[in-house]
């Protein structure tokens, strides 16, 4: 089976290996890159595996061959973790999932801990120049004054929002199709470590991924317990502090979303934009439900 992702072709064997090279027409720079960040990523694993925790699996790299930008990689057994796939796991399994999540984040951020927080501004995690302009130019077309004010001024509480966080080492990458779920052993596994190194908290803590799974505050919860039994610095400590921050990045996302619905918005016909305007009500209602 032979699979593109987003900068590797993957090619999965029948036996228990996978093999990774660049995406075909890659320059030599660019074949390069991609090998540092493979080192890079056994480099994380490696450091996972002499943590030695069995809450969750991490792949064993077999190889990395620097001639012919090869890596051989173990093949984890399991299956995409999907938000339908959690919501019918027992309610055990569940727990245990979440609290298999909170210790790979405890595991992970602890490799390359610096103690001192860091300011972090929110403007730096949003890119909306495409809703920008439809908020000035179009939105009162289409929407009523109301949801043209309270977009508005949600996207300008998040890019004036600045608030103290830790820098740490992060995946950097968590959706579905890197946590997989073994029904044999009931347990997860994490893979894909190529965006894997010094990042801040959010960027793991509070993916969009957690979010659609219903575990984020769960996860936070079990992650608080078990920085505090290894001594590790903790953030986002204060449930005040927690939620607000919490808030703005979800808000982030779905603005995020939105811009991306609009990138074209000027060259669709009237059926693509009736469309378009829909998603985009959908995200509004999904906004105010958060402000709740």
């Amino acid at each position: 089976m032979i699979r593109y992702g987003r900068e590797s072709l993957v090619k999965i064997s029948k036996s228990a290996c996978v093999v990774k090279s660049p995406l075909p027409g890659r320059s030599l720079s660019q074949k390069r890159d991609w090998l540092a960040r493979q080192h890079k990523a056994a480099s994380t694993m490696q450091k996972l595996h002499q943590i030695g925790n069995n809450s969750y699996g991490v792949p064993h790299i077999k190889d990395i061959d620097s001639v012919h930008f090869c890596v051989r990689e173990e093949r984890v057994a399991g299956v995409p973790m999907t938000p339908l796939l959690f919501r019918n796991l027992d309610d055990k399994t569940r727990e245990k999932v979440i609290d298999a999540l909170a210790q790979f984040y405890s595991d992970i951020h602890s490799i390359d801990v610096i103690p001192n927080p860091v300011e972090y501004k929110m403007e730096y995690g949003i890119c909306t120049s495409y809703l920008e302009d439809f908020i000035l130019k179009n939105m009162g077309r289409y929407f009523p004054k109301s949801d043209v004010i309270f977009v508005e001024n949600t996207y300008h509480n998040v890019v004036n929002t600045v608030y103290e966080t830790r820098v740490v080492w992060v995946h950097g990458d968590l959706f579905e199709g890197n946590i997989l779920y073994d029904f044999k052993t009931k347990k997860i596994s994490v893979i894909d470590f190529t965006d894997a190194g010094t990042g801040f908290l959010h960027d793991d803590i509070l993916r969009s991924y957690l979010r659609d799974l219903g575990v984020t505050n769960a996860v936070r919860a079990q992650y608080l317990k078990h920085c505090d039994t290894r001594n590790l610095p903790a953030d986002f400590t204060d449930d005040a502090h927690w939620n607000k921050i919490s808030k703005f990045h979800n808000a982030t996302d779905i603005l995020g979303k939105m811009d991306e619905e609009l990138t074209d918005f000027q060259y669709l016909n009237d059926d693509e934009r009736a469309r378009t305007l829909a998603h985009i009500k959908r995200q509004i209602d999904v906004l105010h439900k958060y402000e709740r």
